[in-house]
């Protein structure tokens, strides 16, 4: 066997050499392709990234700035709805003065104060346009040169807009119009025309009444619509006499003549309904039936001197010959046990049938005063003959002021607001008795002041009423 011969062949080694080589070569080159191609990426990437989070920062001020707008939009709609028919302002420039007050000139890069229009439409709506334009200061940073040359990005513009209406109301205004009342008498009357002229634009729609009240009570204007004329005239024609009979105006008020029955009807879908009560002094008086010599009468009983007769129920200072506090059994002087003289004899007499009432006669516990009445009369015999005067004004007194409280709150009861307004040295707790909460209670301590708060009330409604 031949040796096997080695040999080493330089010129085809040194050829793979320099295959190997351009290899490498070429595989450098590669990697340094690649690496810039990466960097050309990342590159755009990181401007594509900035543009995006650009434009995320300016849409989001534009929402804030939208829903800045819409506040103040929806601020002066319901403004310009709760003041729609105050006489003593230009509601639309009020709804504009609104807008803008609310809305921070140059809010986070806005352009200047908004642009704020308020417009008045039929039954008691309101509308209201708000815009603003945004100067938009970062995204002018990446966007396209031609579109910096033609201003697309510059500004963004903002709008909103806002609709609010008055819901229908009933009212009824019941005042006092006793004897104590006739200095402030002119006052009263300014202060309650004032108070009806909020709503005159919408008398076609809304219902108003007056019913006012002394000895006796008058329904001056049923509840209704087409209110302003007749609640004006009424108004004018007050004048002040008699006593103050505080319960029955209040009964009244929710009977025939006031306010309409919504029981059943859902709460949204009710009528608001508001009682605007007014007093200058405590009630003294009340509505009952009485009998004298066998006869029955609808009268009206109350505390005064001995001598004082029943009066009519429906008129404010009308006496009925019908002497009140000669008490007893109300039978005829032949059958009656109310006698005297002598040989004892039968006499006329009255009997007061409220003292048979389980509430408020001679057996009814008053939490108001925290006594029997019985207590205050000095007996628990409802037909006793000639009571004493000076304990049945007591108990009148007493009576009067339960019976209101006890009617304001069958109103109340229903749903209906009621707001009180107290002159002088009205008792402030009894009338916090019949308003419907410490925000339903005013008291002036002058006549001078009842227009004003007369106005507040009146807006307050106004207020309650926007939707």
């Amino acid at each position: 066997m031949k040796p096997i011969k080695h040999s080493l062949d330089l010129d085809n080694l040194e050829n793979r050499d320099v295959v190997r080589g351009s290899k490498r070569q070429s595989s450098k080159l590669h990697v340094s392709n690649s690496r810039g191609i990466f960097a050309l990426v990342t590159a755009l990437s990181v401007v594509s990234l900035f543009a995006f989070v650009a434009l995320g920062i300016e849409v989001g001020r534009w929402y804030v700035v939208r829903a800045e707008l819409s506040k103040s939009v929806d601020a002066a709609a319901l403004l310009g709805a709760k003041n729609y028919s105050n006489p003593f302002l230009v509601t639309e420039d009020l709804m504009a003065a609104v807008g803008q007050a609310n809305f921070s000139p140059g809010l986070l890069g806005t352009e200047g104060n908004p642009q704020i229009t308020g417009t008045k439409g039929a039954e008691g709506k309101v509308f209201v346009e708000g815009s603003t334009n945004v100067l938009n200061k970062i995204t002018q940073v990446v966007e396209m040169q031609d579109h910096i040359a033609k201003g697309t990005y510059e500004k963004t513009y903002i709008t909103s807009s806002g609709v609010a209406q008055q819901r229908e109301v009933e009212i009824m205004l019941v005042l006092d119009e006793s004897g104590s009342m006739s200095s402030a008498m002119s006052n009263l009357k300014t202060a309650a025309k004032s108070f009806v002229d909020f709503f005159e634009h919408t008398d076609d729609t809304d219902q108003m009444g007056l019913i006012t009240f002394a000895s006796g009570v008058v329904v001056e204007r049923a509840l209704g619509p087409n209110f302003y004329d007749d609640m004006t005239t009424a108004i004018d024609n007050m004048s002040a006499s008699g006593g103050t009979n505080t319960e029955d105006a209040l009964d009244q008020a929710d009977g025939p003549s006031g306010f309409t029955d919504q029981t059943g009807i859902p709460g949204d879908e009710r009528v608001q309904q508001f009682l605007v009560f007014f007093s200058d002094g405590n009630p003294t008086a009340f509505r009952g039936d009485f009998t004298r010599n066998g006869t029955d009468y609808d009268a009206v009983g109350y505390a005064a001197n001995w001598d004082i007769k029943l009066m009519n129920p429906n008129s404010q200072f009308s006496y009925l010959n019908v002497k009140q506090y000669e008490t007893g059994d109300g039978k005829t002087t032949g059958s009656t046990v109310c006698q005297s003289g002598s040989p004892l004899a039968g006499y006329s007499n009255t009997k007061w049938h409220v003292l048979d009432d389980p509430t408020y006669g001679v057996s009814g516990y008053s939490d108001f005063l925290e006594v029997y009445y019985s207590d205050l009369l000095g007996t628990t015999d409802p037909e006793k003959c000639s009571l004493n005067w000076n304990k049945g004004r007591d108990y009148v007194e007493a009576i009067t002021k339960q019976m209101a409280i006890d009617h304001a709150q069958e109103v109340k009861d229903k749903g209906i607001k009621i707001y009180t307004v107290g002159l002088g040295s009205v008792d402030q707790d009894f009338l916090s008795q019949i308003a419907s909460g410490p925000g339903f209670e005013y008291f002036a301590p002058t006549s001078a002041d009842l227009k004003n708060l007369f106005q507040k009330i009146a807006t307050n409604i106004r207020l309650r009423l926007v939707q």
